[in-house]
């Protein structure tokens, strides 16, 4: 007995030795961080088995105390480097006792720069252009100033609004524009692009985007230096073929001389891209295949323009080459409340459209096709005698034409042109086709290479000056982004 009692005290005393030679563990701590760009905020949580009124903390980062004795779980450490890594440690203490500790590492953010933004609008004169574009917004939601570069000279520095005029421009040149979005930090986000100054002095060139139905649009239109806010002035639309470029097509336009002249406002839309018999290109949904409506754009951009300019509503007009020539043909029939005429050019209607294809009204037509037309051929299905014999059903008009063979003048153009003249009994019932006998894919009088005899664009204005539709749907104010 005497020597169990011997060895448990032997025991006890070992245990106890070894407890008091063997320091406890510290608790770990639980730490988030939320870092950013030269500052972070640490945050912790409570130590276990202690009221938050008992535990003083200190902090470290990169083994240098920033903070010592704390009694709160969060601590906003500043003046440090963006985009940086960093080593840190939390050490608890309660009673002079460390009961805690946390290693850790965090990483300050990069300042970003501003978000992307796009041109809204470009309005081009002879001698100045008035600039728009989206809000830029910054990550770190410090203030967003722009820079306005012209042929990479600073111009306009540090405003605060969407928009600008730059004035003393050149007459006819080629500008490229720099727009930077710039933050507190210096970090910019540029936006790019090119336009050219016109020619003629108080026309105005206007180059505008919108969300339009889920898509982004884009439509030019020229305002002649005759327009006045006093006045209503008529509206003729211009629908590019496959592929085709609004934009640059406006610049080199016909149309426009001619708008100045006779005084009407001239607008060119932009196709979206699709694929149609296996080629994929901007193209208007004249086949119905597209997900995007066309025609309800068009509409759209009719009291678009009545809501910002005097449009006379009774005098609005569609032309259109090629692909834009079945648009125009497609837009007549849903636009048909609206529109006083139209004139396509290379064109017919899709064959999936013509089998259920209607009007309710009579529709002035003014249509150009060529007969060496090897792209959209003027005996295709339909062919344009089938759509002009539908025309003719339709307006009303006597089958039988008036023919004239227009004098040859541009004799080393290889083709002809014989215009057949439909009449009916209202003055809405006119039908003009202008047979290019071996002409081509081709606007006749603007294009190299078309037929020269005649200028489509003088023609198609002389035939819509006469077409006007009273009975039009009125106007609607709208949302003019």
């Amino acid at each position: 007995m005497r020597n169990i009692c011997i060895l448990f005290l032997i025991f006890f005393t070992f245990t106890c030795c070894k407890k008091a030679t063997e320091p406890e563990v510290p608790q770990s701590i639980q730490v988030v961080v939320l870092p950013g760009n030269t500052d972070a905020t640490i945050f912790w949580e409570s130590i276990t088995g202690y009221s938050d009124s008992v535990p003083e903390f200190n902090v470290y980062i990169h083994d240098s105390l920033i903070a010592d004795h704390i009694k709160t779980r969060q601590l906003i450490v500043q003046d440090l480097s963006e985009n940086t890594s960093y080593n840190a440690k939390i050490e608890a203490f309660a009673d002079n006792k460390k009961i805690a500790e946390q290693l850790f590492q965090f990483a300050t953010l990069k300042n970003q720069a501003p978000l992307e933004f796009a041109v809204s609008e470009i309005a081009i004169q002879k001698n100045s252009v008035l600039l728009s574009w989206s809000e830029s917004f910054d990550p770190e939601n410090s203030k967003v100033v722009y820079d306005i570069y012209i042929n990479n000279q600073l111009k306009i520095s540090d405003i605060g609004e969407l928009k600008c005029k730059v004035d003393g421009l050149d007459t006819g040149t080629l500008y490229s524009v720099q727009i930077k979005a710039r933050d507190s930090a210096g970090n910019t986000q540029k936006l790019a692009f090119t336009f050219k100054t016109i020619l003629v002095d108080k026309s105005v060139l206007v180059h505008r985007f919108i969300q339009y139905q889920g898509y982004k649009r884009e439509f030019a239109y020229y305002l002649p230096s005759s327009y006045d806010s006093s006045s209503w002035m008529p509206l003729v639309f211009s629908l590019h073929g496959a592929n085709g470029n609004a934009w640059n097509e406006i610049g080199s336009s016909y149309y426009k001389t001619v708008a100045d002249r006779e005084g009407f406002i001239f607008l060119m839309p932009q196709a979206l891209i699709g694929t149609f018999n296996g080629e994929t290109y901007y193209q208007w949904n004249a086949h119905y295949i597209f997900p995007w409506d066309d025609v309800s754009l068009l509409n759209y951009l009719i009291d678009y323009m009545f809501t910002k300019y005097k449009i006379d509503l009774s005098r609005v007009y569609i032309s259109g080459m090629s692909n834009g020539g079945y648009m125009t043909f497609f837009a007549a029939r849903g636009l048909q409340d609206r529109v006083a005429a139209i004139a396509p050019i290379a064109g017919l209607i899709s064959a999936n459209v013509f089998n259920t294809y209607s009007l309710n009204r009579p529709i002035p037509l003014c249509y150009m096709h060529g007969t060496a037309d090897n792209i959209v051929k003027i005996d295709g299905f339909p062919s344009a005698d089938s759509v002009i014999g539908f025309w003719i059903t339709n307006n009303k008009c006597s089958r039988t034409p008036l023919v004239t063979q227009l004098p040859d003048i541009a004799n080393y153009d290889n083709s002809t042109v014989i215009l057949y003249q439909y009449k009916g009994q209202t003055a809405d019932s006119e039908i003009e086709f202008y047979k290019i006998v071996g002409g081509g894919h081709s606007v006749p009088g603007v294009e190299t290479g078309a037929n020269m005899d005649i200028n489509a664009c003088e023609v198609i204005w002389s035939f819509f000056s006469r077409q006007s539709y009273p009975g039009h749907s009125e106007g609607k104010i709208v949302d003019l982004q």
